[in-house]
């Protein structure tokens, strides 16, 4: 084996482990942020702005960061990310009203765009063509095992100690995190890759119909996903009764099961279609959110959520694997970009507006409201891949 293929591996260990500990660290605090900010006298609408507040920064930041990660290395920008978000972590104890925790949620938007996106591509820089789905697809294991276990732990953390250890938690996983990537990880100067034009604009890369495809995929997802990570606990606290840790095992089943199958669905999107995957995804994933609010107890919403992991990790390697094969024509960090660009701005405007639905129609009419965009946005991606939908020799 050779130096470079040493230093890529190394590279993913590194990256997969870091990003594992920060995952857990971020899911730690999922099943009690919207109950803790209940707790400093927070609306629906202003529920929606804590998580919308977090989102709305990464969108901001991430094109730029992105871009400069091309030219300047990317493990500064994830270094330095991860010491931002470990001490603002601290933010969370000292909010005495909504809008100071919108004021930490915010900061950790900024600092989450150095972190998840870059990582992505450096992934992208060292994945061989061919091998994109598959490479993705055990990265992404690191993102959703870690988000995954963090909500048991944190509902297990908030029965036994409290809240405030939660954020402690965090904010400790984030910083074992920074010192991993400070210390282990080799500069992405230390491998070859294809150096595409560094001043595509992203006017121009967003004319691929496969990136606006995949954008409007990733939107809807991140709009529903985000939604429910934010009302589900509410309706599960409220209306099921449930208490933290049930609450916390509900979350994690989704976001588990969806970690466990992102290896041979990865290997699936080598070897079929990918944009069908992405299509019939969204398709059986939209379908099943409507019946969420019909659960009448613990068990019934665990399975629900356990089906929500399955078809839910059907399309994500796949659209990963596409943005990758675009990443390595226009710029690997400006198409990651624009790629978890497309997720934050869903993250941020889905639970903002669900908060209003809320506030207007009650918990039902979130996942209602979800479902009816979800299936409108899977016809326009659709739309735009039908171009090469029909290619039994293309999976891209």
């Amino acid at each position: 084996m050779d130096n470079e293929s040493k230093t890529k591996k190394k590279i993913f260990f590194v990256l997969f482990i870091s990003i594992f500990s920060c995952m857990l660290g971020v899911g730690i605090i999922v099943p009690i942020l919207p109950i803790y900010a209940e707790t400093l006298g927070a609306t629906g609408f202003w529920l929606g702005a804590i998580f919308a507040g977090f989102s709305f920064a990464r969108s901001i930041s991430m094109p730029l960061v992105g871009r400069f990660s091309d030219r300047m290395g990317r493990k500064r920008f994830i270094s330095f990310g991860l010491l931002i978000y470990a001490l603002s972590s601290l933010g969370y104890i000292y909010a005495s009203s909504a809008p100071a925790l919108l004021l930490v949620r915010i900061i950790q938007g900024f600092s989450s765009a150095m972190i998840i996106p870059i990582a992505m591509a450096f992934i992208g820089d060292i994945s061989p063509a061919g091998k994109e789905g598959s490479y993705m697809g055990i990265f992404t294991i690191a993102l959703f095992l870690g988000f995954g276990c963090g909500p048991i732990l944190g509902g297990f953390t908030k029965d036994l100690i409290g809240m405030q250890a939660d954020f402690l938690i965090m904010g400790g996983l984030c910083l074992i995190a920074f010192f991993m990537v400070l210390i282990y990880l080799p500069r992405s100067s230390s491998i070859q890759k294809k150096a595409p034009a560094m001043d595509i604009p992203f006017k121009t890369i967003l004319q691929s119909r496969s990136i606006m495809g995949i954008c409007f995929y990733r939107f809807t997802s991140a709009f529903c996903r985000g939604s429910i990570m934010t009302f589900l606990p509410l309706y599960a606290h409220n209306a099921l009764h449930l208490n933290g840790k049930q609450i916390g095992l509900v979350i994690s089943s989704s976001i588990l099961l969806t970690a466990i199958l992102q290896l041979p669905f990865g290997k699936l999107a080598d070897k079929l279609n990918r944009k069908k995957l992405v299509i019939l995804g969204s398709i059986f994933y939209f379908s099943i959110v409507p019946f969420i609010p019909y659960t009448l107890n613990f068990a019934q919403i665990l399975i629900l959520n356990i089906i929500l992991g399955l078809f839910g990790a059907l399309s994500l390697p796949a659209a990963s694997a596409l943005t990758v094969r675009e990443g390595k024509n226009y710029g690997m960090g400006p198409t990651m970009a624009i790629f978890n660009v497309s997720m934050s701005v869903g993250l941020a405007i889905g639970p903002l507006t669900s908060g209003i639905v809320l506030d207007i129609w009650g918990l039902s009419g979130v996942f209602y409201f979800c479902t009816t965009l979800g299936f409108l946005s899977t016809g326009i991606v659709a739309k735009l891949f039908s171009r090469k939908l029909n290619n039994p020799n293309n999976n891209l």
